[in-house]
């Protein structure tokens, strides 16, 4: 496995347990993506990046099995059974894949490919990632301020066949509703066809997906007024 290995300084310098993958869209291409996650002031970062190619970038320690902390969940919690998991930057290594918008957007055989390898790599590093359980996307921990990635077009199925072929695979939906992603279609209508202005575009897209998922949040979360 070809790996190009990236210095960043957003980081923090500790090693942590690995017992989740969080999985990401950039809503940027590969360019930009290294340059926001190493760029100091931006703050964010993954440990891996893989682009619509299928290669590979590791920003943070982590597939030689040590993990260093990387800035890639934020605010985030997950119910497992009857526990809580909370702020999954100290225990789980995030993995962005190169996409626009994962609710628009295929991603590319090269990535799953790739991805799979990447995986495969690591459990042999870290045994909770044996189980597919400990496989999210940052909309299962995150969903509830926004976020939706991978996103509806992530084959969850496809993931989980080749890695984890012996297991039941668990369900992972998507917070993104059909209705929403059909809107959001209509966005690539209107695509830039300048590069430098096309990732600009696709995070302004994405930061409006954000928004509708708060927004759908909420009304769910608030009984319908009568009137």
């Amino acid at each position: 496995m070809n790996v190009t290995r990236v210095a960043t300084q957003n980081l923090d310098n500790w090693e942590i347990p690995v017992e989740y993958i969080v999985l990401h869209y950039t809503a940027a291409d590969l360019q930009d993506t290294l340059t926001i996650f190493t760029t100091l002031d931006k703050i964010v970062s993954a440990h891996i990046v893989i682009d619509v190619d299928g290669s590979i970038y590791e920003l943070v320690d982590c597939l030689d099995g040590k993990a260093l902390r990387s800035r890639h969940a934020g605010p985030s919690y997950w119910n497992e059974e009857d526990y809580m998991r909370e702020r999954f930057n100290n225990f789980s290594i995030g993995i962005e894949l190169v996409n626009y918008n994962g609710n628009i957007f295929p991603f590319s055989d090269d990535q799953y490919t790739a991805l799979i390898d990447v995986i495969i790599r690591l459990q042999k590093h870290f045994p909770s990632l044996k189980d597919p359980n400990r496989i999210l996307g940052h909309e299962h921990i995150a969903g509830y301020r926004g976020k939706a990635d991978p996103g509806l077009c992530f084959d969850w199925s496809r993931l989980f066949t080749h890695c984890f072929s012996a297991k039941k695979p668990p369900a992972r939906y998507s917070i993104c509703p059909a209705e929403l992603q059909a809107s959001l279609q209509l966005f690539k209508e209107h695509e830039p066809a300048d590069r430098e202005i096309r990732s600009p575009y696709w995070q302004s897209i994405s930061i409006f997906t954000e928004t509708a998922i708060k927004l759908i949040n909420k009304a769910r979360s608030e009984p319908e007024e009568i009137t």
